[in-house]
């Protein structure tokens, strides 16, 4: 039962209402991140572009989201979220509006490829793994999973929209209506609902009068420098750089690779929108066994299945086939950055996710921006996707590896020092 300082208690703790805002924001942000497939063919055609530079802008925009957001973290871990998230929802509004009006290549990389990377990058999960971790301890996994299900539903959904946009008002008409959206479904979420902490409402983490029950004394804080010094960091950053390469290369280039392959390109989207579709129960399903088995194997295992579920779709003949590889690998591609994201609590603290998690998020990019930039290098140069899809399963495989064998032990083992949390502020809001 939540308390609120005196107050009549609250039937639903308001950590839920945190996150039922951020599954709308990232269902947004990542879903803008991963509809770049569909854009690649009109907009290389109308800007006079090839694949690989195309590609080449696409991999900036990934590196730079992934090179701000440690920025991004430490900012919410200091002036919070919800000023984070609301200045995001406008520089993507805004980067759109721009990206429609685009005639040349160098706008092309300042607006989407710059501009547009920022606004992401303050919506997206590093900001909300960083408060939700606050939010939740005993229930972290489920609330972490539940955003990373609304990132794999932007994908599911708003690929097959977006195409279906293009081909019937045109890409320009299409990437101006994703910045309308984005800006009326981000904006009052962020100003009206998002709260920074429990404490700021004189809550504590999961609704309880008190943190629960642990065999010793919880770690709170952890400092960026100390988390470099634990195995467990570079591990986790390992794991989430195999998993950027893996999912840039399915966003970038996996439209475009089934049409090469004889889909028709709404039946190319939709599998990709059944990819990310199936992937919403089983991104559900892992977070409530996380919070019952621990989080290391649930990654581990997603990994091994994911490397295997990426060539099956490479593979896959007919459209039939097609969707039950996507719906079968979609079970794959969930739940691996909700798994890091609690895992970097669990270890360093629930007041450092928004600054570590930010910097383990910076090796996702850059396996992003490798994976898009490699995708187009290796079709301008054989004709074909198949060196890079079988390049990314094998990294996959290697990620699994590394989540296997990540220590849960927490940074005092390795002799850093920690700081205690802020007390609960009765009344506060």
């Amino acid at each position: 039962m939540t308390v609120r300082g005196g107050a009549e208690p609250a039937r639903i703790f308001y950590g839920w209402w945190v996150a039922l805002a951020f599954v709308v924001i990232v269902f947004l942000s990542t879903g803008i991140r991963f509809t770049v497939g569909p854009f690649l063919k009109p907009m290389t055609a109308d800007l006079g572009i090839d694949r690989g530079t195309f590609s080449l802008v696409i991999s900036l925009s990934l590196f730079l989201y992934g090179a701000v957001t440690p920025l991004m973290g430490a900012l919410v871990d200091r002036i919070g979220s919800r000023v984070v998230c609301a200045a995001g929802a406008v520089l993507i509004a805004a980067a759109l509006q721009l990206s429609a009006r685009m005639t040349t290549y160098g706008e092309f990389v300042l607006y989407y490829g710059v501009l547009l990377s920022l606004g992401l990058a303050a919506t997206g999960h590093v900001i909300s793994s960083a408060t939700l971790t606050r939010w939740f301890v005993r229930r972290r996994g489920t609330a972490m999973s539940l955003v990373g299900a609304a990132g794999m539903a932007g994908l599911s959904l708003l690929v097959p929209v977006v195409m279906w946009c293009i081909l019937t008002f045109g890409w320009r008409d299409a990437v101006s209506l994703l910045g309308l959206v984005s800006l009326v479904m981000v904006l009052p979420l962020s100003l009206f609902v998002i709260r920074d902490g429990p404490e700021s409402m004189g809550l504590a983490p999961d609704g309880v009068a008190a943190p629960p029950p642990s065999a010793g004394v919880p770690v709170e804080r952890t400092s960026v420098a100390a988390a470099l010094g634990v195995p467990a960091f570079w591990q986790l950053a390992g794991g989430m750089a195999t998993c950027g390469f893996s999912m840039s290369l399915i966003a970038s280039h996996g439209v475009p690779m089934l049409t090469d392959h004889g889909f028709h390109a709404m039946t190319a989207s939709s599998a990709v929108g059944v990819l990310g579709l199936s992937s919403i129960g089983g991104a559900l399903a892992l977070g409530l066994l996380s919070d019952r088995v621990g989080r290391r194997p649930v990654l581990a295992g997603l990994y091994f299945a994911r490397a295997f579920a990426l060539m099956a779709l490479f593979l896959v003949d007919g459209p039939v086939a097609l969707m039950i590889a996507a719906a079968v690998g979609g079970l794959a591609l969930s739940g691996s950055i909700a798994m890091t994201s609690a895992l970097t609590g669990d270890i360093f603290g629930r007041l450092s996710v928004g600054s570590i998690f930010g910097s383990i998020f910076l090796a996702h990019q850059t396996g992003s921006a490798l994976g898009s930039w490699l995708g187009g290098a290796v079709f301008d140069a054989t004709g074909g996707y198949g060196a890079a899809f079988a390049i990314a399963a094998a990294l996959l495989l290697v990620g699994a590896g590394l989540s296997a064998t990540v220590r849960v032990a927490g940074p005092a083992a390795a002799g850093v020092t920690t700081t205690p949390a802020p007390r609960p502020v009765a009344g506060g809001r």
